[in-house]
Formats: structure tokens, C-alpha cells, sequence
């Protein structure tokens, strides 16, 4: 594993006192031994430390002894097996979770092509051929000559297979909700059926298709009526700029009397 937590708090609380050479050691075993996961032996400590002099050779056979347990020759750390078994059984569930996402992504996909897979009718085996100078067989779609103008009925319409709103399914440009759906959730959000227009869907679908996310039907159909929602509010909210006319700093000059309190003069002019 190439990555593990320092508490910071918890490292100084049981090793402060060491000096800066023993911390040095200290540091490059713990990084050696998460990251090759497994425990060295005295040899192996300082190969990994890359100490030569006498005082570094010291220094990790210090630390080995204060914070290390030696089990069948080598030096062992509660506190770092633990961590590292805790990832590798992280790593085992994510990669089951993977696993099942993926499976149940190829059953999605394989139920959709079986479901769009069109259907050949193919004719009897040893079926002669009808010509357009042949009479039909079949009397009851024969014309007659009053009845030229005569459509043929038409077929009734098959009932579409109801949607399992558990289902997962992924997301594509051409997804539709399914109408009962879509009518429940609009009636929960308050939202009018009418909104949902091949407009307001393909914004939709458009972003939700690259992200590969896949999720269930009705998950679906919540996101949609909530996404049409949210932007029917955002339009309701905008309002237009009213732009006002400066005012002047400099008004009611013209109303005021500068002549108040002076002297007028017999040539016309003011004095105090």
C-alpha cells in the first residue's frame, strides 16, 4: 500500500523524545514497511534505511527496540498490521462491488438488445409464392370489384410489457420514463405531465448518459421530475433589469433665491 494516516498528535505523544536521527529512522521504516507490507528483519531495517555510520546503524536499532516487536526474527508492529489488513480487505470488497456492478451492467444490456431484437416472420416451409397474376388463397382478403376502395383493418396495438421500477439500467440519448412513473412522481413534486416534452428531456439525458452511472428505474424517473422542476423554478425567478434614470446631485438651484437677505441698489446690484 502506498498510502497510510500520521495522527500527528498521536506520533509526538510516543515519539517526541527521539532525537532527529532516531525520528529520521523512525520515518523511513514505517514509509518501508506500508509500503513493501511486510516486516524487515535487523539486516533488512537497515538495508531499507540506507544507514552506513555508526550513529544511524544505532539510530534504527533503537527504534526497533522501542517500538517494534521482534516475532520469529522479525520486527513486528501491532498498529501497521492492522492498517494493512484493514486495506486489503477494503480492496477485496471494492473489487466484489466492481464485480457486481459490471455483471448486472451486461444483464441490463442483454435483457435491452433481447427486447429490441425485432421479430422475423418467416414463412411456412414448401409455400408456393403468390404472384400478382394469382387469385389468393385466402377468400376473406380477397377484393371483390365493388370493394377496391376498401382498407384493410387495422392490427390492435400490443400492450407494452410493464417497467419493474427496481430494475437498473443505464442511462442513454434515447431513454423514455415510463408514463405510470412519471405520472406518480409529478403528482409527489407538483409537477404538470405536460412539462415533459423531448426538449426538456434531452438536456437530461444528454448529461446523465456520459457519466455511465446506473441506477433503477424509478431513481430515474425522480431525477428527471425533480431536474424539469428545478429549472421551471429558475425561469419563473428571472426578472427583467429596470433601468432607472440617474439623479443629478446638483438639483434645486433653479428654485432657490440667492437675493434673500442682501440690499439691492439703485443700479440693480445686491449688497449685504
Amino acid at each position: 500500500m502506498h498510502y497510510f494516516k500520521r495522527n500527528i498528535g498521536d506520533y509526538h505523544k510516543k515519539a517526541g523524545r527521539l532525537s532527529m536521527l532516531e525520528h529520521g529512522a523512525y520515518t523511513l521504516l514505517l514509509d518501508a514497511c506500508y509500503d513493501r507490507e511486510r516486516f524487515p528483519t535487523m539486516d533488512e531495517a537497515i538495508d531499507w534505511c540506507w544507514a552506513r555510520s555508526a550513529e544511524e546503524i544505532a539510530a534504527v536499532t533503537f527504534v526497533l527496540s522501542k517500538f517494534f516487536e521482534l516475532v520469529d526474527g522479525r520486527y513486528v508492529q501491532a498498529r501497521i498490521q492492522d492498517e494493512i489488513s484493514a486495506y486489503h480487505a477494503m480492496a477485496l470488497k471494492n473489487k466484489e462491488i466492481a464485480e457486481k456492478r459490471e455483471a448486472a451492467k451486461r444483464t441490463n444490456r442483454a435483457s435491452t438488445s433481447t427486447k429490441r431484437a425485432p421479430v422475423v416472420n418467416e414463412s411456412a416451409p414448401n409455400q408456393e409464392p403468390l404472384t400478382t397474376n394469382q387469385e389468393p388463397k385466402d377468400q376473406n382478403h380477397s377484393l371483390s370489384a365493388g370493394d377496391e376502395n376498401s382498407q384493410p383493418e387495422p392490427e390492435p396495438e400490443k400492450e407494452s410489457e410493464p417497467v419493474d421500477p427496481k430494475a437498473p439500467v443505464e442511462m442513454t440519448l434515447d431513454w423514455m420514463p415510463d408514463a405510470n412513473l412519471l405520472k406518480t412522481y409529478c403528482v409527489h413534486y407538483g409537477v404538470s405531465v405536460d412539462l415533459f416534452t423531448k426538449e426538456a428531456l434531452a438536456p437530461f439525458t444528454a448529461h446523465h448518459e456520459t457519466t455511465g452511472l446506473l441506477q433503477v428505474q424509478s431513481k430515474w424517473v425522480s431525477l428527471l421530475v425533480k431536474w424539469v422542476k428545478d429549472d421551471r423554478n429558475r425561469a419563473s425567478n428571472v426578472r427583467p433589469f429596470v433601468k432607472r434614470a440617474p439623479q443629478s446631485r446638483h438639483t434645486g438651484f433653479a428654485e432657490r433665491d440667492y437675493t434673500d437677505g442682501l440690499i439691492q441698489r439703485e443700479d440693480g446690484t445686491y449688497a449685504l
